[in-house]
């Protein structure tokens, strides 16, 4: 028994040496929250805030019932994503979509909707100047219920050295071009695109469709709370960041039901000696 008592002791040690180093490899990461999609932003909408080059972020978001987007009112949906940033102005992100299965709707499908974002920051906010970014959903995804194409601007204003308000406004396209052919009939990825209009797919959740925005009141980058109007709802949320790296959010949509997600960042680029130094000197 004493020896399964230490061996245990071991692994639990270990694991949080792993969760510690994780941690300070990911300094200074995780500036934004994230959407729903897995993107920086708010709740539902997305911002224009730059990510570090070869940041790698990975999470999980729960979207309740009354506001799932392939069935409104029959299945709680999970989001799971993960994404990484190329030269700090391309972002890709792959998320997955699935339906949870519930005593009155029982869930009887294959993997979810399988989706490829890309967001590029087209400017970087300057002292005069906002962020702006555009996202767009790849048109070889086949089926999905949380595409989003838009156009998004950011700007931030330091209230006081502890405060600090992020301000975003975007618009999301009514239309998007898609493959109009199913799973099955699948045999290439150049083939059967069609212009779709949102309010005439599928799933007709007007998700992202038309003039959205919100913002993010950040108390010295650890927490913070946030509202926005994501094209349809006007959903208010808080969320706090632990160890520099890991965030946990949670939102009230429409004043009606929670939504509530968690995302971790990490580094995958090796600081410099010089950057090294540089951060050494900045904390004298």
């Amino acid at each position: 028994m004493i020896k399964i008592y230490r061996s245990k002791g071991k692994t639990i040690r270990k694991a949080g040496v792993i969760f510690f180093l994780l941690s300070c490899f990911s300094m200074q990461l995780a500036k934004a929250q994230i959407n729903l999609s897995g993107k920086p932003g708010l709740i539902y909408t997305p911002s224009a805030v730059e990510s570090p080059d070869g940041q790698f972020r990975f999470g999980y978001n729960y979207n309740p019932i009354k506001y799932a987007l392939r069935g409104r009112g029959r299945n709680p949906e999970r989001i799971i994503y993960a994404n990484v940033t190329i030269l700090k102005r391309l972002e890709i992100n792959v998320n997955l979509l699935q339906m949870i299965s519930t005593d009155n709707s029982k869930v009887k499908e294959a993997l979810g909707d399988r989706q490829l974002d890309l967001r590029y920051l087209i400017l970087k906010e300057k002292k005069n100047q906002p962020s702006l970014a555009v996202v767009i959903t790849t048109p070889f995804t086949i089926d999905g219920a949380m595409l989003t194409h838009a156009i998004v601007t950011t700007k931030n204003f330091v209230l006081s050295p502890a405060l600090r308000l992020e301000t975003s406004i975007g618009y999301g396209s009514p239309y998007y071009l898609y493959r109009d052919v199913s799973n099955l009939s699948n045999s290439g990825m150049l083939s059967g695109f069609e212009w779709q209009k949102k309010s005439e797919d599928r799933y007709k959740n007007h998700y992202l469709e038309g003039p959205f925005g919100g913002a993010v009141l950040h108390f010295k980058n650890v927490g913070g709370i946030m509202a926005e109007y994501d094209a349809n709802n006007i959903n208010v949320g808080l969320y706090a960041k632990f160890f520099k790296s890991w965030t946990v959010q949670a939102g009230l949509l429409n004043g009606d039901q929670i939504t509530f997600g968690t995302s971790y960042a990490l580094s995958l680029i090796k600081p410099s000696k010089r950057l090294k130094k540089q951060k050494d000197e900045d904390k004298k």
